[in-house]
């Protein structure tokens, strides 16, 4: 093998579209993903409407030389690749999540019928708010990643994207379509119709996109995920909030078998 054990193998940079990699020794490598932040926002009377940090998850593999895994690296601050909710008006775009598979089928919300071909996923944050009618209004959007997304934050008592979960996507407080919010779903955060405001961020179940409830507000944080039928035991674990700008993947190899 031409590799240390601890070194970094590959690094995996936001290009837009899906990579692959191709294991070079037999051994244990450990796999970690952190997804896209979400778009800024801002318009009247907002005072703070920062996109939320994308998640991080990891987890060590065993693999043989030859194996080839794809990972698909989310967009942030406006890129919203794999699975960012579009924003509308002044808010910002939900950021993408990141994820690494066995196979390629593009984006994560490709993988709806075939979830156990996903190894981990990291959440993207959700969107900035965009206006408000009155005040000196905070609009942040939710963090991405782990178990829960987290959702938007706002200091007044309207509605926010809340964050996607295991099982469903986030939605809302209120009656969501009602207040021209939509809820997130698998791999994909809630895009958000006219004049409403923030995209939910992407992730195993995505954020649901702000509403227009006096003013445009702000989306909420898209799930993490790991397989962990494909992982080592005690190897693995996710975190909310951990990454700004676009999204990021990293392989090393642990220790070399064989």
């Amino acid at each position: 093998c031409a590799y240390s054990n601890g070194q970094v193998v590959a690094s995996f940079n936001y290009t837009g579209g899906v990579q692959g990699f191709t294991t070079p020794c037999n051994g244990t490598y450990k796999l970690e993903v952190w997804g896209g932040q979400g778009g800024n926002g801002g318009g009247s009377n907002v005072i703070s409407a920062v996109g939320g940090n994308g998640g991080y998850a990891y987890g060590n593999k065993t693999l043989s030389s030859g194996t080839a895994l794809y990972i698909a690296v989310g967009g942030g601050s406006g890129n919203n690749y794999n699975g960012g909710g579009a924003r509308t008006n002044s808010g910002g775009n939900g950021g993408g999540a990141t994820h690494i598979a066995t196979t390629n089928r593009g984006v994560l919300a490709n993988y709806n019928g075939y979830r156990g071909e996903v190894i981990m996923v990291a959440g993207g944050g959700g969107g900035g708010g965009g206006w408000a009618v009155s005040g000196s209004i905070v609009m942040n959007g939710g963090p991405g990643g782990g178990r829960n997304g987290g959702n938007g934050s706002i200091n007044v008592d309207w509605l926010v994207g809340f964050g996607g979960s295991q099982s469903s996507g986030g939605c809302g407080p209120h009656d969501y379509d009602g207040y021209g919010a939509k809820c997130g779903s698998f791999g994909t955060g809630g895009s958000s119709p006219l004049y409403s405001g923030a995209g939910g961020g992407g992730g195993w179940y995505g954020g649901g996109s702000g509403g227009n409830y006096n003013g445009s507000t702000p989306g909420g944080g898209g799930s993490g995920y790991i397989n962990t039928s494909q992982l080592i035991s005690g190897t693995t674990g996710m975190q909310t909030g951990r990454r700004s700008g676009n999204g990021y993947a990293q392989i090393t190899l642990v220790s070399v078998s064989g």
